[in-house]
């Protein structure tokens, strides 16, 4: 993942599927239950998913998972 100076980038179904080791179709129901969530915080890309999110959700605490 390509983040400048920190700045979260929006990961697309493929990407979180590649994350996850998982279908693409799978990463599109994460995705959709992620934006769900968001929707109640703020703005939202439909069909992505800011990677900093993604990131908390799927591996906090777990600083040898992330790329």
């Amino acid at each position: 993942m390509n983040q400048e100076e920190g700045k979260p980038t929006m990961l697309n179904a493929e990407q979180v599927a590649q994350r996850l080791n998982m279908s693409k179709g799978f990463a599109y129901k994460i995705i959709q239950e992620m934006n769900e969530e968001q929707i109640k915080k703020g703005s939202v890309v439909k069909g992505r998913v800011r990677s900093d999110h993604f990131e908390a959700r799927f591996f906090a605490g777990d600083e040898d998972a992330r790329i």
